[in-house]
């Protein structure tokens, strides 16, 4: 019997992952152990797999990859095709990539970490996007988001979506406004087979337009909710969260519900960027954002859960679900917990700039630490992702954190909430290994028994981020 990887499957590795099989299609990748790797390899048209001169561990191995309809039987010498084959990838593994094509928008926001309304990190070449495509794909990433600023503002964004699917890689996410969200975008994202979840900014019913900047910004943001909807492209929203739109969190979930929003994700405006003109006049602080959280989550509940919604690293509770979890409560409290890594997310999911900078995650953007990450417009990415300040900072273990951090060290609660958020941390008090005082309020002030409480007392929490990755 001989057998073939399907044709949406090649073999890989990366540096200390060596043996892997990766899903062009859904953009996933499954690491393997070293016999059944060496199985997945013999499935390529030349070799007999049913042989009693197979190990019965390779080919027990073959049997699962069939089940799981990885590969499939073929004739002798229908092999698997030239860019199926293993290739090792000289640099560590990245599952995804955030991308700002863009540090131009067509905004006036007010919180903006990015600094967008005045186009701060500028706009990279079309011929520097393609070479970050070329880069991304050389580094075996299958995923990317696209944002900005605004992405859409460029002219040539479907020349870079286009580059992207030449290459394999998914666009799962196009992060925007909605201003520019018209039929004909939606139309030129249909004719290439392809429907990305498109995560709109949307700021509460009457303050959206001021946190924007531009009068008829609200407007347009649920128009092309409606319009995405109606085309049956998925949409979530990404709400920005000061003193003055507190009030509109249950209107908010009623306009999503109503237009089948799929996740909604609250979070607090960060006092980086344009949001420092402000001068805290509109900044919340950790206790009237939780009780703001509080007084919210069981009207959540009690609307039947309809969407996924995230507040911050407070609650996660997903669509129609009656269980919960904690974000924020990264790890299951063991002695285990040391080697993992401080952000399971930054581990994972790569931010690049505007200006091509690589950067653990897109709140980062402003703060002294970016002036200290590589340029892959100038290093390259898989080089980046071998030996940089970036990768010792994303692969920063919790042990790591805790020699340097009395406070955390001392703390119960260390082996539970692994440090906390970086970003929380850096702004602060500009120390990647320092406190994050939210987390910390979070756990010292019971926050947890009180979520319990306000859900109704019988739902189970877990681990959010398990920040895991070898």
């Amino acid at each position: 019997m001989y057998c073939r990887l399907k044709e949406r499957y090649r073999l890989r590795g990366w540096e200390r992952l060596p043996f892997a099989i990766q899903d062009v299609a859904g953009g996933g990748v499954a690491f393997l152990d070293e016999k059944a790797f060496q199985a997945a390899s013999f499935c390529n048209g030349m070799v007999d797999v049913a042989s009693p001169l197979l190990l019965p561990a390779h080919r027990r191995a073959v049997g699962l990859l069939k089940e799981q309809g990885i590969v499939e039987e073929c004739a002798f010498g229908e092999g698997v095709k030239e860019e199926q084959k293993y290739r090792l990838i000289p640099c560590r593994y990245m599952r995804k990539a955030h991308w700002s094509i863009t540090g131009r928008c067509n905004l006036k926001c007010r919180h903006c970490f990015m600094s967008a309304p005045h186009a701060k990190y500028g706009e990279l070449s079309l011929e520097k996007c393609l070479d970050i495509v070329r880069q991304i794909a050389e580094a075996g990433i299958l995923d990317v988001s696209l944002t900005g600023g605004e992405p859409l503002v460029r002219n040539d964004f479907f020349e870079i979506v286009d580059a992207l699917r030449a290459e394999s890689v998914t666009i799962s996410q196009v992060y925007t406004n909605g201003v520019l969200v018209d039929e004909a975008l939606l139309n030129g994202f249909e004719a290439r087979g392809i429907r990305p979840e498109f995560s709109l900014s949307f700021d509460g019913a009457g303050c959206h337009d001021w946190l924007r900047g531009v009068a008829g910004a609200e407007r347009k943001a649920i128009r092309a909710m409606e319009l995405l909807r109606s085309r049956d492209f998925p949409v979530s929203i990404e709400t920005a969260l000061y003193r003055g739109n507190l009030h509109t969190l249950r209107t908010s979930l009623e306009l999503f519900a109503g237009l089948g929003v799929e996740s909604w994700k609250a979070t607090p405006a960060t006092d980086a960027g344009e949001w420092l003109n402000e001068k805290g006049r509109y900044t919340l602080s950790i206790e009237e954002l939780y009780e703001a959280y509080l007084d919210f989550i069981p009207r959540f509940k009690a609307a039947g859960a309809p969407l996924t919604l995230m507040l911050g690293g407070f609650f996660l509770c997903r669509k129609g679900e009656e269980s919960w979890r904690i974000p924020c409560r990264k790890f299951d409290g063991s002695g285990g917990m040391l080697r993992q890594t401080v952000c399971g997310s930054a581990r994972n999911t790569m931010y690049i700039s505007a200006d091509g900078k690589l950067l653990p995650c897109i709140p980062l953007s402003g703060m002294p630490l970016q002036e200290e990450m590589p340029d892959i417009t100038k290093t390259p990415l898989c080089e980046a992702l071998s030996d940089s300040k970036y990768l010792r900072l994303i692969d920063t273990r919790l042990e790591e954190l805790l020699k340097e951090n009395e406070r955390c060290a001392a703390c119960e609660h260390r082996l539970s909430c692994g440090g906390g958020c970086r970003t929380g941390a850096l702004a602060v008090g500009n120390e990647y290994l320092g406190v994050d005082e939210a987390t910390c309020a979070f756990f010292k002030n019971g926050y947890e028994e009180r979520i319990r409480v306000a859900w109704g007392g019988n739902s189970a929490s877990g681990c959010g981020d398990s920040g895991m990755c070898t």
